[in-house]
């Protein structure tokens, strides 16, 4: 596989900047007290009933997260050769993964539609998300002490899970391009001018996606812990909220 050094530079800039954003962003929960009142006082933000992560949306979000982990990993191993003797294992194990992963998908999109909560909802993006933004940017600024809270996802958060599953969906289709590009990518040869050159644009692309969820699934990691702890550990140690409310 071809190695992008454009591709890595801009995005392991853009990731180390990310790292820094993170840093400073925690500093700032620091210095506001943020941290203090939610992680020495216990003063969490109430999980609403709303909010509730129910028990198969938690074993899909497990699901996804160790696919993921497990697609960046074999996929770096394939694109820089590292564990070069394994490198036909870390094949196979990384188009699994891509099976797993895709199952995984439709598992929660089906759920989305077909199961009790009809969690499709909490996704649509509306004029109340695009007048709620403004107060949610405050936030997270530490400009306002109040979160936002509207409906299940605030309007950021809302995008961004759109835009996972959406890139993700991208990113599945250019990795199955390149798994056969002789066979796949004769379609591309009038726009590409070659099978090779369409091969390296698609492996370009699925590299970059790479790097996309790298640098957004840190920063939706943070988050998640600063601002939805008792949810995260809901997820990860099925452990219970202290009190769940009815959302206003």
């Amino acid at each position: 596989m071809v190695a992008y050094p454009i591709i890595d530079s801009i995005s392991l800039t853009i990731f180390l900047l990310s790292i820094g954003g993170i840093f400073v962003h925690f500093l700032g929960n620091i210095v506001t007290g943020r941290f203090k009142r939610r992680f020495l006082e216990g003063n969490f933000k109430p999980v609403t009933e709303d909010e509730y992560i129910v028990s198969p949306i938690r074993l899909m979000h497990w699901v996804h997260m160790v696919a993921i982990a497990g697609l960046t990993f074999t996929g770096l191993c394939i694109r820089f050769e590292w564990l070069k003797p394994q490198l036909t294992q870390m094949k196979i194990h990384h188009y699994c993964l891509m099976g797993v992963i895709l199952i995984n998908l439709i598992a929660r999109i089906l759920y989305a539609f077909k199961g009790k909560e009809k969690t499709y909802k909490d996704f649509s993006f509306g004029k109340k998300d695009i007048l709620n933004t403004p107060a949610v940017l405050k936030y997270y600024l530490f400009l306002a002490d109040d979160y936002p809270h509207i409906t299940k996802y605030a309007s950021l958060q809302k995008l961004s899970y759109n835009l996972f599953w959406i890139m993700l969906i991208i990113q599945g289709i250019t990795g199955f391009f390149i798994l056969w590009p002789k066979v796949l990518l004769g379609w591309s040869v009038p726009i590409f001018g070659s099978i090779e050159i369409a091969d390296q644009c698609f492996t370009g692309m699925h590299a970059a996606i790479m790097w996309f969820y790298v640098i957004f699934t840190n920063i939706h990691a943070y988050i998640a812990s600063m601002e939805g702890w008792p949810l995260l550990k809901l997820i990860f140690f099925n452990t219970e909220p202290k009190e769940i409310v009815a959302h206003e």
